[in-house]
Order: structure tokens, then sequence, then C-alpha cells
């Protein structure tokens, strides 16, 4: 079984976070892709309106089009187990879940930031191993600095990377935050769902 997992804080979900997600679907035809909103990101600060039940809520209204086939869900894995969220215990939990074996590896869908810092996260011997690597470029001129970091796990990790072809599109999730408590969120980066969700529950400052 071929599965992918695509994790992140989604806070709040945007047209980046979509189109990653639907080229992964296109260009590496999973069995099943898991988008998995994170119960406490190791890597970064939530934000301050951070409730884990409304980033899943409203990850599960802007996704909603990549799963009405079933190629796609959205998963409460990690805010189910609870806690800080590293991926290590979550390809485990996956490997458990779906009987998988080592030949079967996750592929695990990462944007530049954190593919360039992989070797940074808890047990990245184990992420390697039990997880093929898709990066998606989030700009332009990132190239050489992936291609470097792309040796280098290869070398000393026996890594497995693929490039996940996508024209970047940049959106800054802090200054989308932000414009949306200035009422300046621009049409199209947010899906109405979940702008409507995010006014409906008075989110990031917005009523």
């Amino acid at each position: 079984m071929k599965i992918g997992l695509y994790g992140g804080t989604f806070s709040p979900p945007h047209i980046g976070h979509y189109r990653a997600a639907a080229a992964f679907l296109e260009q590496f035809s999973p069995d099943l892709l898991l988008i998995m909103p994170t119960s406490v990101p190791p890597h970064k600060r939530t934000s301050p309106y951070d409730d884990p039940k409304h980033r899943f809520n409203m990850a599960s209204l802007a996704f909603e089009p990549l799963c009405r086939d079933g190629k796609a869900v959205v998963s409460t894995i990690e805010l189910d187990r609870g806690g800080v969220s590293y991926t290590a215990d979550t390809l485990r939990e996956i490997y458990r879940i779906y009987g998988l074996e080592g030949q079967n590896r996750v592929y695990l869908l990462t944007g530049t930031d954190m593919f360039l810092t992989l070797n940074l996260w808890r047990e990245p011997e184990t992420i390697f191993s039990l997880s093929h690597i898709v990066y998606a470029s989030r700009e332009e001129n990132d190239g050489e600095a992936c291609a470097e970091k792309r040796a280098f796990y290869t070398e000393k990790y026996g890594a497995v990377v693929d490039r996940l072809e996508l024209i970047p599109y940049e959106v800054s999730s802090t200054e989308l935050r932000a414009a949306l408590a200035r009422g300046e969120a621009e049409d199209g980066v947010i899906s109405p769902p979940v702008l409507e969700y995010i006014k409906r529950n008075g989110l990031y400052g917005l009523s």
C-alpha cells in the first residue's frame, strides 16, 4: 500500500497547502494521502488563537475537494496522540495502523524549509529509513540548497528523495494571520469555506 503523509500546523490552511497536496496526488498517485494537522508542532510556535480542533475543522474544509474520492483524508492520528507531534512517532504509528513493512516507505511531503532541516529533527535516522521524502519548493531560488541537502541525506542516511514539480506559491502563515486580523486577507489565498469558518469562530482576531 502506497501511503503519503502531509503534516503541518495548517493555521490556517491556504492555497499553497492545497496546491502541494493536489500536485502530490497527481504526480505520485498514492493509495491514500494522510493530511495531518499537528497536535503541538516541535519546530515552531503556534498562534495565540491556536486550537487543534479548529485547525482540524479548517483543514477538513480546505482539503474537502481532494477527499471526495477517498484518495485523501484529514487524519486525527497526531491530534489523538496529543503532546508534541514528532514525525518519527507518527511514521511508526502509520506502519502499525496500516500493516506496512520496511520496504513500503511512507511518502513524506514537506516544504523547502522543513526539508532543509530534516537532519535536525528527532530521530532523523528513523525518518529516513521509514519514509520516501518528497519536497515542494517554496521559492524559485532554493534549488541549489535543496540539491546539496538531497546529496547529503542520500550519502549519510541512504535517503530516498524526490522533488515535487510545483510552481512555487509563496504564502507566509504568519503574515496571513496578521492580514486576517486586519481584515485584509487576499481573495483566493484562503478558500471561502475556511474564511467563513474563521469569521464564524472569531479566529486570528477576525470577526
